[in-house]
């Protein structure tokens, strides 16, 4: 299997990434699975029936959206479009560009892909900023019954595209 890791420093709920880069080729890592997320009554987002689903991942974000992206546009029978607005501070830091500048032109009828930067060079041609109502506007699908959109990223990113989260941590 693939594995996608930032090594962020280790902080309060996070530290996976420093943990698993630190280790050794061939040293052991032991971990316990969450068990699978429920959305909308359903724990495989092709069982929704959408006909599209709107992306949002800053940063890190993209690694559970780029899983998502690769199983809907892997099945031969589902029409879910896919937009996927891939936010990040510099061009350098967008992870998995290669495989997404590739899906995006393979499956150009279903998958559209937007980047946004935050600090972007002065020749950067794309989206900038962290996100605003035109951004949504320009890259995400319209609301609508057959419409989702998901959010990943750090919480403060979280909450600035779908507002505040809590988060629980056992003691």
């Amino acid at each position: 299997f693939d594995l996608l890791v930032k090594a962020y420093p280790p902080r309060r709920g996070g530290g996976v990434g420093a943990f698993l880069c630190g280790l050794q080729p061939g040293e052991p890592a032991y971990f316990k699975l969450k068990p699978p997320r429920v959305i909308k009554g359903a724990t495989d987002i092709a069982q929704l029936g959408l006909r599209h689903l709107g992306l949002v991942g800053g940063g890190t974000g993209l690694a559970p959206l780029l899983q998502i992206v690769r199983s809907l546009l892997a099945d031969k029978q589902d029409t879910t479009r896919i937009s996927l607005l891939c936010v990040n501070r510099h061009e350098a830091d967008i992870l998995m560009r290669d495989e997404l500048d590739r899906l995006s032109i393979e499956h150009f009828q279903r998958f559209t892909l937007t980047y946004a930067l935050t600090q972007p060079p002065s020749d950067w041609a794309g989206s900038w900023g962290r996100g605003d109502l035109a951004m949504a506007r320009e890259a995400l699908p319209s609301p609508g019954e057959d419409t989702l959109v998901l959010v990943c990223g750090t919480d403060g990113f979280v909450d600035h595209w779908a507002g505040a989260i809590e988060r629980v941590y056992d003691e």
